[in-house]
């Protein structure tokens, strides 16, 4: 026999071998393989002759969260406000620079005070004199030596010298310009020796305790939140900090149809600065969710984002879902029945109503149903 014929016959006989081992059936078991691609398989107890898609299920179990409205925002003090001079005079001495805390009060700037004391003397002598003729008139009434215009006339020109007085003192007091509460002081546009009139801006004081976070919530989510709730807030340095709920706008922005949302935070040693960005986590409602893969996700034919599921006899269904939570673990997910068996693997081969190979996924792993935030 030549060599060419022994290749030839050699050839041959392993194509027999093969053929003799895939009719004996020994190559029918599912594979690894078989199983996270979701392959056709054997049924496994071999009574059933029909070849299913074979998927991987895990079980899932909903837990009550509280579901968090997030949303971008801005800190803001409390309060701010611009101090200008309500009285003429220059500046002769300054109560606290750039940047210092003030307390409610506290003087920041002080003019001079010009002719003011020498016209509160005036305005004191005026009124002496007046009172006195008042009271001789008075005491000429008894005898009707004086008529009862007289007597007007003399108690008119006491309350006028009264009035006049009240008015110096008044300006006298505005030549010190304090802060109207305790807060920082942001900035002084004065110095020792310039003159100020009435109107011109002195300085500008803020109050950032409690500090605001500012956000707007849609028409939707507006009607979850309620004055007291709680929130947070993670600052563009990373800082999260934690506040409640002061303020929640009646009327919603008639550009943009949403609704102002302060959350008020405690900052008594002003660490926390106006003006930073942040992303504001309101509490809302309680609900039911479950919490899975990304990956587990599915479409239905209309773009409806669900998963599918399979039933105590493996068969398909799908459930709509909505998104209420990520993490860098997963996402959370509403609208399922409290229990389930959720197909990680696999629903891409499957339609609702088929029955599957349904195994149970080895990567699974067990969820808590602690009640917490998501």
């Amino acid at each position: 026999m030549t060599s060419k014929t022994k290749s030839l016959a050699l050839a041959a006989l392993i194509v027999l071998a093969v053929a003799v081992w895939m009719l004996s059936g020994l190559g029918s078991g599912p594979t690894a393989a078989d199983s996270r691609t979701g392959v056709r398989a054997d049924s496994r107890d071999g009574a059933n002759p029909e070849r299913r898609v074979r998927v991987l299920v895990r079980a899932s179990r909903a837990r009550t969260i509280t579901r968090e409205i997030v949303v971008s925002g801005r800190t803001e003090p409390n309060r701010e406000v611009e101090l200008r001079a309500e009285t003429d005079g220059a500046v002769i001495a300054i109560g606290a620079d750039r940047g210092a805390r003030v307390t409610g009060g506290q003087g920041i700037v002080t003019l001079d005070m010009r002719d003011r004391k020498a016209r509160l003397d005036e305005a004191e002598a005026l009124i002496e004199q007046t009172r006195l003729q008042y009271e001789a008139a008075n005491r000429l009434r008894g005898q009707q030596f004086i008529s009862e215009a007289q007597i007007a006339e003399a108690r008119a020109r006491l309350v006028s010298a009264q009035a006049a007085k009240e008015r110096i003192l008044d300006d006298i007091a505005h030549t010190n310009v304090s802060a109207p509460f305790d807060g920082v002081l942001q900035d002084r546009e004065v110095e020792i020796g310039d003159y100020v009139k009435s109107g011109d801006d002195i300085a500008h004081v803020v109050d950032t305790d409690p500090l605001i976070v500012v956000g707007e919530v849609n028409e939707r989510e507006i009607h979850e939140l309620g004055i007291g709730s709680v929130g947070t807030a993670k600052l563009l340095n990373g800082a999260t900090v934690e506040g409640t709920v002061r303020y929640l706008a009646p009327v919603a922005d008639s550009n943009t149809r949403t609704f102002r949302v302060e959350l008020g935070v405690a900052n008594a040693d002003y660490t926390l600065r106006a003006g930073m960005t942040a992303e504001l986590r309101l509490a809302a409602d309680r609900i039911s969710a479950h919490s899975l893969s990304p990956a587990m996700l599915a479409l239905a034919d209309d773009g409806t984002v669900g998963v599918k599921a399979v039933d105590s006899d493996d068969r398909v269904h799908f459930y709509p879902v909505e998104l209420v939570g990520s993490s860098p673990e997963g996402i959370t997910v509403s609208g399922l029945p409290e229990e389930l068996r959720i197909i990680s693997v696999g629903q891409g081969f499957v339609t609702e109503g088929q029955i599957v190979d349904a195994v149970a996924d080895p990567a699974a792993v067990s969820q808590s149903d602690d009640e917490r935030p998501y």
